[in-house]
Order: structure tokens, then sequence, then C-alpha cells
């Protein structure tokens, strides 16, 4: 009975996982494609007016929305969005479950020492999560290859069996950990982070003493998080994205911004940060600049080119 209650919270929190998972399936599609360079509509001219300041002059692609509708008209389907979406649940399943489990198996400290008690905490974290990666890369990668199938139309991997053989027949096992290094790497600095930042809060109180400066409440922790995420993490995780597809005999793989990824994914993150493409597929909600120098001209300052 005590092992059946222990027990309740953490599948609670699978289910919820799991729930939105599936719920934001759809953009986890739409994100995927656009981080392997796939950008089917073509940038428009933008002048900067009172409507767009936040903007630059220039050209932008198309919004997350309306790459969602160019997806579901090319495909017939809303279902399209939902691409990948058994392997996903999968890997968060194996990942939640494993990760759990090494973090019920490893001791915690007995030391007072804060700085002892933080360090133990940000070690068990990482180990518990090194685990559940090595465990759930193989349901990462095949989940981003069935997604950018969508590409080229390649029904190897329609489907999580066909995609499990067609890996297995092409690359052999090595196939399945395609990717992993900065995948493990981005998922280590994520979690060591945010571990560090939530023991040092709740150890020496900083979220209190920083609210009562204010005068108004303030989440630390999810502002330096997000912070870090986005200047030092996304860049990797972008980097075991599309090397967990550059080696599949796929469409994606003639895509101008995946030419040379097949080369370690060190020279894939060094191609990435020499052509300023670090942040690429980072913020959905805005509008992505193109560029324009490679591109377009603007209406009226020139002959316009093709793509």
């Amino acid at each position: 009975m005590n092992e059946l209650k222990r027990n309740v919270p953490s599948n609670t929190a699978l289910s919820v996982n799991c729930f939105y998972t599936a719920l934001l399936q759809p953009i986890y599609v739409t994100k995927t494609l656009i981080q392997v360079g796939y950008e089917p509509l073509p940038p428009v001219y933008k002048p900067r007016s009172l409507t767009r300041f936040v903007f630059y002059e220039g050209y932008y692609y198309p919004s997350l929305l309306e790459y969602i509708k160019y997806l579901k008209q090319k495909n017939g389907s809303y279902l399209v969005l939902y691409r990948g979406l058994a392997p996903r649940i999968t890997s968060v399943f194996v990942t939640t479950t494993v990760k759990n489990e090494l973090l019920a198996m490893l001791p915690k400290t007995s030391s007072r020492c804060p700085p002892e008690q933080i360090a133990h905490e940000v070690g068990r974290q990482c180990v518990a999560t090194s685990g559940a990666v090595l465990m759930s890369h193989p349901f990462f990668v095949i989940t981003n290859r069935m997604i950018v199938s969508l590409i080229g139309g390649e029904a190897k991997y329609g489907s999580l069996t066909g995609s499990i053989r067609t890996i297995y027949m092409e690359e052999g096992v090595t196939g399945f950990y395609d990717g992993l290094m900065p995948h493990l790497l981005s998922e280590l600095l994520t979690v060591s982070t945010e571990t560090l930042f939530k023991e040092i809060t709740e150890k020496f109180e900083l979220q209190r003493k920083i609210e009562s400066l204010l005068g108004h409440s303030l989440n630390v922790m999810f502002i330096a998080t997000s912070a870090l995420n986005s200047i030092m993490v996304y860049p990797i995780q972008l980097t075991a994205v599309i090397t967990s597809v550059s080696s599949a005999r796929l469409a994606v793989s003639d895509i101008p911004s995946m030419q040379g990824t097949t080369q370690g994914w060190i020279n894939c993150f060094r191609g990435l940060w020499r052509s300023g493409n670090t942040k690429r597929g980072n913020n959905l909600w805005m509008y992505r600049r193109a560029n324009s120098e490679s591109y377009f001209t603007p209406p009226g300052k020139g002959r316009q080119t093709t793509l």
C-alpha cells in the first residue's frame, strides 16, 4: 500500500507530461522542420512601420500559423501535425520513469554544509538525467526522422515500427544514437543550471529577498534559466536535432542548410555558428527574418530574385 501511494504523484506527473506532449505536438513538428532549415514558403517584404516597429526593414518568413496551414494544405489533413507523436510520448514515458527510478536509488547527502548539499544534488540530477537520455535517445531520433520525412514524403519512416526497422537495416544499432552527444550535453546543462539555481534560491532565500526588495513577486529561477537556455543551451539542442537526422537517407539531406552536418556534431555546431543560425527556430511566435542579402531585394529598390 505504501509503495502504491508513493507512486501516485509520479504517475500523475507522467500522465500530465504525456497530455501536454500530445497537445503541443503540432508546434513541435513545425519547430523541427524549421530547425532543419525547411522553409517551403517564400519570405515576404515587411517595411518598418507603426504596426511593426519592433522589426527591422527586410524580408520575413511567414508566421507559425501560416506554416501550420501550409502543412495541412500540402498533406490534406491536420493529422500530419501529429507525425512522430507515438515515439515522442514513448520518449517522455521512458525519460520520466528512468529518471525517477534512478533518483530513488541515488542517496541524498547527510551533510549540513549548503555548498556540499547543492553540489551533491546537482550530481544526483545529472546522473539520473544521463541514464534517462541514454535510454530514451533512440525515440528522440525516431521522432525527428518521422517528422522530417514529411519533406520528401518517404514512407519508410511512416510508423514507429517501420522507423525502427529502417534505422536498423540501414545504419545498425549506432543509427539509434545519432546526435547523442549534443542531446546529452544540452540536457545536462539544462538540469544542472536549473538544479543549481533552485538550490541556491531555496538555501539562501533569494526569492524572498528579491521580492521584498522589488515590492512584488518575481520568479527569479524561471528568468535565469530561460535566459541561459536561450543563450547557451538552445544552439546545442538545435545541433542535436540536426545531427539526429543528417545521416538518414532522406530528402532533408538535400536542403542547403543541412550540407556538412554529417561530419560530426562539433562541425555542425561550428557551421551553425559561422552562418548565424544558432537561434533558428528558437522563437516561433515572432516573424523570422530571412537573409535579404541572399534572397531578395525590397520592392522598388531593384529586381526581385528567386529562391
